[in-house]
């Protein structure tokens, strides 16, 4: 996992208006750095829609991602957010998550992804890591700090 998370795909601080402004954001550097196809985002947000991915954590996360078909090299792009914004729950789409930090996930092969999410819920669990995620002033102290865990 540690060649998936790269510093240069960590945008930090960032203000958006909605769960869908946050997947097409934290998409941004994998479109441009050619890990993704221009189809990713809509497909992303499109299956946001009907497979939400909010995990009421200490402070919201929200793991997105789409089908293999629009991945052209692996990788994980993370956003914090300044402000807090909704995604419905991955477990209960009815419950609202007030998420700050986003894992966009560009994975291949579904096993892989699996692994990933398990390692990124390891993650999360730990509060004192997800503050220190939240309130990272640069990319680096993020990069650095998963790939603790890797």
């Amino acid at each position: 996992m540690d060649s998936l998370i790269h510093e240069n795909l960590i945008q930090i601080n960032c203000l958006v208006n909605d769960q869908f402004d946050a997947i097409a954001l934290a998409a941004k550097p994998l479109l441009r750095q050619g890990y993704i196809t221009e189809d990713f985002i809509e497909a992303a947000i499109e299956r946001e829609r009907t497979f939400p991915t909010g995990l009421p954590t200490k402070i919201g996360v929200a793991l997105p991602h789409t089908e293999a078909k629009y991945v052209l090299r692996e990788s994980i792009s993370i956003v914090t957010l300044k402000n807090t914004i909704v995604f419905a729950g991955m477990g209960n789409p009815k419950e609202s998550v007030p998420v700050q930090i986003v894992f966009l996930l560009a994975i291949k092969d579904p096993e892989k992804q699996l692994g990933i999410l398990q390692t990124i819920v390891t993650i999360i669990q730990n509060e004192k890591v997800l503050h220190k995620i939240k309130d990272a002033k640069e990319p680096k102290t993020i990069y650095n700090l998963i790939n603790t865990f890797l």
